[in-house]
């Protein structure tokens, strides 16, 4: 057996698999990337996570570098819970709910819980975490919160084992009690020391950085300029959330729940042009919905060849001819009234664009819940040997710009000669795309790698950004084309929390084109491979 796997086998409450099935099985993430893991290890407590951290951290300082990747469900679409090395799977074990404070509303978990089991049991309580809607519920919050930096919004405080195996709890701390955690003779020291120092070293750069609640980028460790306040109060969290497992590994959280609407109101609105959709979502954002889907009909049409019907699109298309899009709408005011009254001015309003429009009193509920289910059956096509994987999943798009987008994903289609399909939150400013393409041959993985550079460099030239719903991962990191101020700045950040380069390397940083052309696989079996269900 491998030396390693049988130490930590002897010291763990854990287990360290070495099987090749077991490896095999976590090759492969939401991603269009492979990787196989030399080990897989199921820490069944923060105590297991330490020990791993703290061998790999001397076996680092011996010159022999065991990478340590984080995992969840693995739904990570940029690469980030692949790679070489040990894949510490959270989910096995470290899926348990700790408690609920029902005054402050905050619930401690571990990371390995899925999002599915943390809404059911806050559900319990009349609340939720709404943020986390649009994660798949098989997906983990720990994935979540590792991947998505918008996640700050909800996490009040992480427990991290940092690369040397020690423990940090993060909270935010006064400028007195920073200089107490500065002075100390330890590795949270020098943490904390070192982040201080380039925060002080750099005020132009992080003045570029500036948070902004309405511009999404998960590049680098965008909440580097959210760890110090105005006050000279501290708080390293930020750097956590949407780090993808290369500053820290998430063993537990303390996260913030809200009061919510259990029974939200619906509206499915079916357009037979898309310039209308387009001009129907201003209307449809003045309502203050709760939340917003634009789905192209390319989803319902494979869903169709599937043998996936929805009655409400089956109407639509009897009474319009022929369908471009559907927009969801869902309504979540707590008073019923207000709610009523929302639904019949929005009907109103989207009838005037010649939509087909519906509502939970028209259809029965389950009918318009389940639309979202829609979205995967492009993933899993029916024609032989085609695959719909995902190229950059949560773009963000500011909506002043969606035309321009809009009309350059249909110039990209043709030019190209592929299906595009789009799926998008419009209330977000995040769009995803899949195309529908046979991975096995060389011709389509090059044009794949293609397509994701032109969709990454149009995005940036209407002032969006690539990543917007979530981390760059391996993927970002080696579609780069070149260094700036700010990844030079993000790579000394990584360099102070993993001197040694342990924690998933090739993540955010020090992964090529070239690489990437080694790591794609050769058809995107998807969700059944990674244990989970995507979806978009």
């Amino acid at each position: 057996m491998n030396k390693i796997a049988h130490y930590l086998n002897t010291h763990m409450l854990g287990e360290v698999f070495v099987s090749p099935g077991i490896r095999k099985a976590y090759q492969n993430d939401g991603s269009v990337l492979h990787f196989t893991p030399d080990m897989v290890a199921y820490p069944r407590a923060t105590s297991d996570i330490r020990k791993i951290a703290r061998f790999a951290w001397q076996l680092a300082e011996k010159g022999h570098t065991v990478p340590l990747v984080p995992r969840g469900a693995g739904s990570d679409t940029t690469g980030a819970a692949i790679g070489g090395g040990m894949i510490i799977a959270t989910m096995p074990h470290m899926n348990r709910v700790f408690e609920y404070d029902h005054s402050q509303k905050l619930i401690r978990l571990q990371p390995g819980v899925t999002i599915n089991a943390l809404s059911n049991a806050l559900a319990l309580h009349g609340t939720a975490i709404p943020e986390l809607r649009w994660d798949h519920q098989l997906a983990t919050v720990g994935g979540a919160v590792a991947a998505q930096r918008n996640a700050i919004e909800y996490v009040d405080q992480l427990e991290v084992v940092l690369s040397n195996g020690d423990v940090l709890q993060t909270k935010r701390i006064s400028k007195r009690e920073l200089e107490k955690k500065k002075g100390q003779q330890n590795f949270e020291g020098e943490v904390y020391r070192g982040v201080a120092a380039l925060i002080e070293d750099n005020p132009d750069l992080l003045d570029e950085m500036v948070y902004d609640d309405d511009r999404l980028d998960h590049e680098g460790y965008a909440g580097l300029e959210l760890v110090k306040q105005k006050n000279g109060s501290f708080d390293l969290t930020p750097l956590f959330v949407g780090s993808q497992g290369s500053l820290g590994v998430i063993s537990e959280m303390i996260l913030k729940a809200d009061f919510v609407n259990q029974n939200p109101a619906m509206i499915v609105a079916v357009f037979s042009k898309r310039a209308d959709a387009r001009d129907a979502l201003d209307e449809i954002e003045d309502a203050d919905p709760a939340a917003v889907e634009y789905i192209d009909a390319k989803y319902f049409e494979a869903a169709t060849l599937a043998g996936k019907t929805f009655r409400f699109y089956d109407d639509a298309l009897n009474e319009l001819g022929e369908v471009a899009a559907v927009i969801a709408v869902t309504i979540n005011d707590f008073n019923e009234r207000t709610r009523k009254k929302k639904m019949k001015k929005l009907s109103s309003r989207l009838k005037s664009f010649d939509a087909f429009v519906v509502g939970d009193e028209d259809y029965m509920n389950s009918d318009l819940r389940a639309l979202s289910s829609v979205t995967y059956w492009l993933l899993n096509p029916e024609k032989e040997d085609f695959s719909s994987p995902p190229v950059l999943d949560g773009m963000y798009v500011p909506m002043d710009r969606f035309d321009v987008f809009s009309d350059g994903l249909d110039a990209l289609a043709k030019q190209h000669h592929m299906v595009l399909a789009l799926y998008g939150r419009p209330s977000d400013e995040l769009w995803y795309v899949r195309p529908l393409i046979r991975m096995a041959t060389v011709a389509d993985k090059q044009k794949l790698f293609k397509l994701t550079g032109e969709l990454s460099a149009m995005v940036r030239k209407i002032d969006g950004a690539p990543y917007g719903a979530s981390g760059d991962g391996r993927l970002g990191a080696g579609l780069r084309l070149e260094s700036d101020k700010h990844q030079d700045l993000f790579k000394k950040l990584k360099d102070i929390f993993d001197p040694y380069g342990t924690l998933n390397p090739g993540v955010k940083h020090d992964t090529t084109a070239r690489d990437l052309a080694k790591q794609l696989r050769s058809e995107y079996d998807g969700p059944a491979a990674t244990g989970y269900l995507a979806k978009f």
